[in-house]
């Protein structure tokens, strides 16, 4: 039986050593199907909800968002709903919220007072904010927001310093009342196919800022999470660089043996699963499921630095079929990953 609690198990991968077992990385909370806590739990600032009304939803920055149920009803920017339309004009339509007067004792300890699960059992990544190519394209979109990144590119600067100094505030007046065990980064500047933006660009336009916030994880002996979809294993010689130790979700589209085999356990791959093709098929069997998760372990698991980061996303709020298919999932990545380095 194991004997390492999911907080310790997950602690133990991350600082380059074999785990116990292969932890489930939990989006979503609870793991479905399992009794036990989810090895991670994740904590933001409370402010950089401050924005959001029942009737109009907006992020910190006052782009309108809305529930996207084909994406599990996350929030995603509302369509043909961008508030910058030139980047010139940024000064003029982007204000940070006024944190003068903050108590920040009191509300890191209100934010605290809300964590799902004991900090004894479960690992707690703090959401550093900072995913400044997101933030451009939910302000601009796509094609607005790239043009200027290719043509107007000190304004486009101008507008990353300005953001990175909100969120630099934030997190230097949390990170020490935290003290999480991880600090969580991330911005998605990849496509399944291809990264929207080249290595040139990311080192000269994006990795100075990420530099600057892994700098306060590198400083307390912090490990550092990226969140980043699609395929973006071209950054991560930069970002392994600047102190970042593992990569979640790592999508099919990387080759994903070839990045093991050049980062070793330094780089804790968090992914290796899709729900694609036949597994997501209206007959896929409960057992077709479990295969794939056994083919996913047996794949990246050998060497460790390998953690399941992957689940069927709803297609609606009330999805009782992938809600039956993520307890089939999490269950086999239960049983077959604890008994995998026996």
């Amino acid at each position: 039986m194991p004997h390492l609690t999911p907080k310790e198990n997950i602690m133990r991968l991350l600082s380059g050593e074999f785990p116990e077992w292969i932890p489930s990385y939990s989006y979503y909370g609870s793991l479905p199907g399992v009794d036990e806590d989810p090895p991670n739990m994740s904590l933001g600032s409370s402010i950089m909800m401050r924005e959001r009304r029942a009737d109009n939803v907006k992020n910190i920055w006052g782009v309108p968002m809305e529930s996207v149920p084909a994406v599990g009803g996350f929030a995603l920017p509302k369509p043909g709903h961008f508030i910058l339309k030139d980047i010139n004009d940024w000064r003029d339509v982007i204000k940070a919220p006024d944190l003068t007067g903050v108590d920040w004792d009191a509300l890191v300890k209100k934010d605290l007072d809300n964590l799902p699960y004991s900090r004894d059992n479960v690992a707690l990544y703090l959401r550093a904010g900072g995913g400044h190519f997101q933030d451009l394209m939910g302000m601009m979109g796509f094609n607005e927001g790239l043009l200027a990144m290719n043509l107007e590119l000190e304004e486009v600067m101008e507008l990353f310093r300005y953001t990175q100094k909100f969120y630099m505030t934030i997190l230097t007046n949390y990170i020490d009342r935290v003290k999480p065990d991880v600090l969580q980064m991330g911005d998605d500047t990849a496509a399944e196919k291809a990264p929207f933006v080249s290595p040139t660009m990311f080192r000269e336009m994006l990795l100075p800022f990420y530099d600057e916030i892994a700098q306060l994880a590198r400083n307390r002996g912090i490990p550092i999470s990226f969140h980043n979809c699609g395929k973006s294993g071209v950054f991560f010689n930069d970002l392994v660089r600047i102190g970042v130790t593992a990569w979640e979700p790592v999508q099919l589209s990387n080759d994903i043996l070839e990045i093991q085999k050049k980062f070793g356990r330094s780089l804790v791959i968090g992914g290796g699963w899709e729900g694609r093709g036949r597994l997501v098929a209206p007959d896929v069997t409960d057992e077709e499921i479990r295969e794939s998760v056994r083919v996913a372990i047996d794949t990246y698991a050998p060497n460790g630095g390998f953690m399941f980061a992957a689940a069927y996303t709803p297609g609606a709020i009330d999805d009782q079929v992938t809600v039956h298919r993520n307890e089939v999932l999490q269950r086999e990545v239960y049983e077959y990953g604890h008994a995998f380095y026996k």
